[in-house]
């Protein structure tokens, strides 16, 4: 059995409707950290690590790859989802609507998103944490849930998620805790 720890990024620094790459807040450093010592509980043999390339996800994974002395791997894959041509002072907007969604009907460059959010999934072949991102995080339960809405759970900053594979399927292990994510 292979298990894939999906860990959101901590608190950011700014908003996503002001920067296009915030990093961490004080909060989010502090996040990152208790993540690290949580992913060191649950996996006692240190695993590769992958980030989405986005600065907030990067430092998050940096306190477990400093006390594994691992280098982290990025993973565009996991990245933020994509706000095509959206400007910064609409984003807010566009993503709210977004999240009251369903996929059926989006558009392809969100679907081929999707895909390949859930092809780097069902490829992997060994245990691996990956510091990702809310709507990432829902793409993955969402699919391994069966449910079409685009979101459908509210995961913490820092909250790990966990996905099995057996047998060559993934399975939902655990869900990360849940909090009110507000759009900032």
């Amino acid at each position: 059995m292979i298990s894939l720890y999906f860990v959101r990024h901590g608190s950011a620094s700014s908003s996503w409707d002001v920067s296009a790459d915030p990093g961490l807040s004080d909060l989010g450093h502090q996040q990152a950290r208790q993540a690290a010592r949580a992913l060191q509980q649950i996996t006692p043999q240190p695993v590769p690590i992958a980030a989405s390339p986005l600065l907030r996800a990067r430092e998050t994974a940096q306190p477990l790859s400093d006390s594994w002395k691992a280098e982290i791997t990025l993973a565009p894959e996991i990245a933020e989802i994509p706000s095509v041509d959206i400007p910064f002072d609409e984003r807010r907007e566009w993503l709210s609507h977004l999240m009251q969604a369903k996929w059926l009907g989006q558009p392809q460059y969100l679907i081929e998103w999707r895909n390949a959010i859930l092809d780097l999934v069902h490829t992997q072949k060994r245990d691996t944490v990956f510091f990702t991102h809310f709507m990432v995080l829902n793409v993955i339960v969402g699919a391994l849930t069966g449910t079409d809405r685009i979101v459908s759970f509210q995961p913490d900053n820092c909250a790990i998620t966990i996905v099995d594979i057996e047998n060559g399927l993934p399975v939902l292990r655990t869900k990360g805790d849940e909090a009110i994510t507000v759009v900032r």
